[in-house]
């Protein structure tokens, strides 16, 4: 990967759960966005493959779909992308991935694990970003026997808000502290940013129910039930509410199991800023393709906090996610560009380690032991040293 550019450009993706979201960021602005549905990229990813080599020799750097986190992994560092894509990015097998699942979140999985692959094979000048966990100004606390404190696109999300914070000229106590609100399709997150730094996170899987995931689960039903990957993303919001969105699930008062869903939801997000040790009155941003007036008005309203704004982004933006524009953000400071100060302020190059560091459940050392062995596998030798001497298995 180039170390310094004088004027970056940059391309982020968001592999969201209804839609992959393109973003081109130069000097600081949206210079170029695109919006591709889900369903089409994981039908047709040569498509998506060939619309980014168009873009080759336009952009200096490319941040791709990175799931679950990688620190700062880059095509000249992958030796084997599919084994990359499964294992460390998506915690999925590739035979379960090849499999020809009908539904939503499987879309999403195999849509990340062919394009990773393409893209590594078209010796694209792409790099992958580490999740919440892998930074160390995270406080240890939180990674104790947690995978999810906020996958890579909430991490990019939660820098395109302290960009925004940062440059507000709106009296605001504390710029150096907030929260970002994550309403995506599938999974909501909660990320505390304290003193200029992550300070902690809970993730689409460990806040609360969702739209389409139910959230953290009581362990006695892990015990009594059979769960496959599509757990994670079957039992959420939609499923007891059958709405096709938040909006229309919060006005469903008259049913019983809907209401007490939707409470449940906002209740994890009051329980969530009290774990995260947020202040009362800290700032929150919320992004996401649910942010919409009336869901934020009504979360506002029943936490009693106010929000600070809803749906941040950069000067040219009209349509992108928010993750889209902090993907293009992370590459853009990687390679020294226009926000790398920020970059440097919030010491987001401190990422190393994985995913299943800080584990001590005997049931999963399995588990922890393959996904190592993947990056071993997956990664030249001299950037495998780098990320997992830190490492606590």
């Amino acid at each position: 990967m180039r170390r310094f550019i004088s004027m970056v450009r940059s391309l982020g993706i968001d592999p969201g759960t209804k839609s992959f979201d393109l973003v081109i960021v130069e000097d600081g602005e949206v210079v170029w966005e695109d919006s591709i549905a889900t369903e089409k990229v994981a039908e047709n990813p040569e498509k998506l493959t060939e619309e980014l080599i168009r873009f080759e020799k336009e952009v200096d750097i490319i941040v791709g779909p990175s799931g679950y986190g990688a620190p700062y992994i880059c095509n000249e560092d992958i030796i084997d992308p599919k084994l990359f894509a499964s294992e460390i990015l998506l915690l999925t097998s590739a035979n379960l991935l090849r499999k020809k699942e009908e539904d939503l979140g499987f879309a999403v999985y195999r849509a990340i694990y062919k394009l990773v692959g393409q893209l590594w094979k078209k010796k694209l000048n792409v790099c992958y970003i580490p999740s919440v966990k892998q930074l160390g100004t995270v406080d240890l606390s939180f990674k104790i026997n947690k995978i999810d404190l906020g996958t890579a696109d909430k991490l990019a999300s939660t820098f395109l808000g302290a960009y925004i914070l940062k440059n507000s000229t709106e009296n605001i106590k504390s710029k150096k502290d907030f929260l970002l609100l994550e309403l995506g399709f599938g999974y909501n997150a909660l990320i505390h940013v304290k003193d200029g730094v992550i300070y902690g996170g809970l993730g689409g899987t460990s806040l609360g129910p969702g739209f389409i995931t139910p959230g953290p689960i009581d362990l006695e039903l892990v015990v009594a039930g059979k769960w496959k990957r599509n757990s994670v993303w079957s039992g959420g919001i939609n499923v007891a509410c059958k709405g096709e969105s938040m909006s229309e699930v919060f006005t469903k008062e008259e049913n019983r199991t809907c209401a007490s869903y939707v409470k449940t939801m906002i209740s994890s997000i009051r329980s969530g800023l009290t774990y995260l040790e947020a202040s009362n009155d800290e700032t929150i941003i919320v992004s996401g393709r649910w942010a919409d007036i009336d869901v934020v008005k009504t979360i506002e309203e029943i936490l009693g906090v106010p929000i600070f704004v809803s749906r941040p982004k950069l000067k040219g933006a009209t349509f992108s996610k928010e993750a889209a524009q902090g993907m293009a953000m992370l590459g853009d400071a990687m390679l020294r560009g226009r926000f790398s100060s920020l970059f440097g302020e919030m010491r987001l190059n401190e990422a190393k380690g994985t995913v299943m560091d800080h584990i001590y459940i005997p049931a999963l050392k399995p588990a922890i032991m393959r996904h190592v062995e993947a990056y071993r596998r997956s990664i030249k030798a001299e950037k495998v040293n780098e990320i997992l001497e830190s490492s606590i298995i």
